[in-house]
């Protein structure tokens, strides 16, 4: 690769990771782990035909094969886990913003935060997706979680904007 189309070296992080950062992306990963677990063991009760989209009241809309439940299950926790395990390198992370020697860490811890509100956000989503299919009623769950997704990345993006000014 040509050495004028490589970025820069970013500073390295050193510094240390909240406890309530580390609960929350704890909690993200169980959470993706229990919903999924509860998902397999309904499984078997599940009519061939489950509802695999519901419009802005809740109500199914389109139908798919049961199966099409583990594909979400499986996506939900390999995002679930990316995620997670992505948001413990912030210096990877694409800023709206110059990292510098001098933001690097309040930057990084801001880039982390986000990451972590935004996997745990998801898991509302996958829980009310889950409800909706088990027992026919989440869009309550689907909603805060898209209001908490939403949240999580516009707050984040304008604390990482600030950091370190």
């Amino acid at each position: 690769m040509n050495s004028s189309t490589t970025a820069p070296a970013r500073p390295s992080r050193t510094y240390a990771t909240g406890p309530l950062t580390r609960v929350l992306r704890g909690a993200s990963v169980l959470s993706a782990l229990a919903i999924t677990a509860w998902i397999l063991r309904s499984y078997p009760d599940l009519p061939a035909t489950v509802a695999t989209h519901f419009d802005a009241r809740g109500q199914a809309d389109a139908w798919g094969p049961r199966w099409s439940v583990l594909v979400l299950a499986a996506l939900m926790v390999l995002l679930s886990v990316g995620m997670a395990a992505l948001s413990t390198r912030p210096r990877w992370f694409n800023y709206p913003r110059e990292v510098t020697e001098r933001t690097a860490q309040a930057v990084y811890r801001e880039g982390e935060r986000l990451m972590v509100w935004t996997v745990l956000a998801m898991q509302l989503i996958y829980l009310g997706i889950a409800w909706s299919v088990i027992l026919g009623v989440g869009m309550a769950l689907i909603a805060l979680g898209v209001a908490g997704l939403l949240g999580a990345v516009s707050v984040g993006i304008v604390r990482v904007a600030r950091a370190g000014s």
